[in-house]
């Protein structure tokens, strides 16, 4: 990881909550605004209040496709007796989404893009974007 950059893409009359890293995290991705990206995932499902969605994953793929990007997801199991990948231990190039415990960054060219630093926390899958 090259850097975290504190970013916060909502303006003064979006939504009032502080669970919405997936909202974030594609708009930040995708450099979409916060407005269309919350209309098209709240279209798929996508609900504050929502804790426990098992459709999450949907929300961010379906959003993803809707604003004309490719998407692959990519798994980081664990390795028994190394550590996980984190952010700030990622090398890798291009556009991401990155899954991690209870939350949802963007990571583009090496740079970790979010409300706060989350860059020690595992990441368990990312998805790589990119628009053809």
């Amino acid at each position: 990881m090259k850097a975290f950059i504190r970013t916060q893409p909502k303006t003064a009359e979006d939504i009032k909550s502080s669970k919405d890293c997936m909202i974030r995290s594609v708009t930040l991705a995708t450099g979409s605004t916060y407005q269309d990206v919350h209309r098209i995932m709240y279209g798929h499902g996508w609900r504050a209040s929502s804790r426990n969605s098992k459709d999450w994953e949907k929300h961010i793929t379906n959003t993803l496709e809707d604003l004309g990007f490719k998407w692959k997801r990519v798994s980081f199991p664990g390795v028994k007796g190394q550590s996980r990948m984190t952010a700030k231990t990622m090398t890798h190039e291009g556009t991401w989404i990155l899954r991690s415990a209870k939350h949802v960054a963007a990571f583009k060219e090496g740079n970790l893009l979010d409300t706060w630093d989350c860059s020690d926390k595992c990441i368990y899958f990312a998805w790589l974007i990119w628009q053809e």
